[in-house]
């Protein structure tokens, strides 16, 4: 090689070497994406690696350090005999359904009523108590359902929400959470219903003093909460022409209902989801005629609040379809993602609402529930793989 040549191309620089201080290593480390795959592929670099990935305190640190980020799972559905889980991300970062479900007890009837912070809350209508479940670990907390809200011949326990108060998903045995369960009539749907509420505090190991209010309609068992900001929505059916939310206020320990927006298009068949918007505020999307209106709550100048119209999307449009779609329904909302699921007669669809990115994810029939699953959640045991 002459000369010139040489000048032209100077030798490349040596490769970096691994930080040597493992408290630097741990940073880079921190900061890897909250996959599933992500800390046991990691693992497999090398010895010095798996021994600080494997390290419990490591593995505290990562969960906080991604504590805003957790990653969709995927979804729980339930039917008669299990609570099914169907998982949405791709390989290498898919989860067995079979890893997350959980058969039902034989001769209990129960149900589930919500995932948030990587818990998920059901309620055993047997036993009349609610469980914390972690699915990842499989760690459970049992409550009594407290005597005023027990089942009586007309009224039970509807609907209820749990949050932990770090705001951190997983579970373990001193994190501190609580719950919310609601009791309403068993009323036609606009008739006058009388809905109860109480606060469990995992802290005092006690129940707060049960709150009532009266709504006209029914809250809807199968859309689960919201939590926006310090307040819990859930969706309220029969109320006025186009429905209403109910709000529970965590601070105030108070229960209020907020009327729908006036100048929305609502049909028989439109579906409603209360949303947690990108800025923090509520939100809601009305899924009518093969449009979604997204509609935000807004302060006023009268220190007051009223519904404002975003923007309004037209699925076939949005979907690239030829043709309007036969039908569509809400079957659920991330909230941590802001997404809704959409059974369309063209499959499940999941739309993020920010971007309207949308994804497909499978054709199916059948319309129902769906629960959305966030957490940390590593695909194997760090400490078993082999090098």
């Amino acid at each position: 090689m002459s000369e010139a040549s040489m000048r032209r191309h100077p030798p490349s620089p040596p490769a970096s070497a691994l930080p040597d201080d493992d408290d630097l290593l741990r940073e880079f480390l921190l900061r890897l994406p909250p996959l599933p795959s992500s800390l046991p592929r990691a693992s497999l670099v090398c010895r010095r690696w798996r021994r600080l990935l494997s390290d419990p305190q490591f593995l505290r640190r990562f969960r906080a350090f991604h504590h805003r980020s957790p990653k969709l799972l995927g979804f729980f559905i339930y039917d008669i005999s299990r609570l099914t889980f169907t998982p949405t991300l791709d390989p290498p970062d898919h989860i067995p359904s079979s890893r997350l479900s959980l058969p039902q007890p034989r001769g209990e009837i129960w149900s589930i009523l919500g995932c948030r912070h990587g818990l998920a809350l059901l309620l055993n209508r047997t036993r009349l108590e609610i469980t914390v479940w972690d699915p990842v670990t499989g760690v459970q907390r049992h409550v009594a359902v407290p005597p005023g809200l027990s089942n009586e011949s007309h009224k039970f326990v509807c609907q209820g929400a749990l949050l932990c108060d770090d705001g951190h998903a997983g579970c373990h045995y001193s994190k501190p959470f609580k719950v919310v369960l609601l009791r309403s009539d068993n009323v036609a749907p606009h008739a006058d219903c009388q809905v109860c509420a109480s606060l469990y505090d995992s802290q005092t190991g006690a129940w707060k003093d049960v709150i009532s209010t009266s709504i006209r309609g029914l809250i809807c068992p199968s859309k689960p909460s919201i939590l926006v900001e310090n307040s819990l929505y859930w969706s309220v059916l029969g109320n006025h022409e186009n429905g209403a939310t109910l709000e529970f206020d965590l601070d105030r320990q108070s229960l209020a209902i907020i009327d729908h927006p006036v100048g929305a298009l609502v049909t028989q068949n439109s579906s409603f989801q209360i949303l947690r918007m990108e800025d923090g505020g509520l939100g809601l999307a009305i899924l009518s005629e093969g449009s979604i209106q997204l509609w935000e709550r807004k302060a006023n100048s009268d220190c007051g609040a009223r519904w404002m119209l975003q923007r309004t999307v037209e699925l076939r449009l949005l979907l690239s379809q030829s043709s309007p779609l036969d039908a569509s329904f809400i079957l659920g909302y991330d909230e941590d993602g802001h997404a809704i699921f959409v059974w369309t007669d063209i499959g499940v669809i999941m739309i993020q609402l920010k971007s309207m990115q949308f994804r497909n994810l499978f054709e199916t029939n059948i319309i129902c529930t769906y629960y959305p699953y966030s957490s940390f959640y590593t695909a194997g045991e760090i400490l078993e793989l082999k090098l």
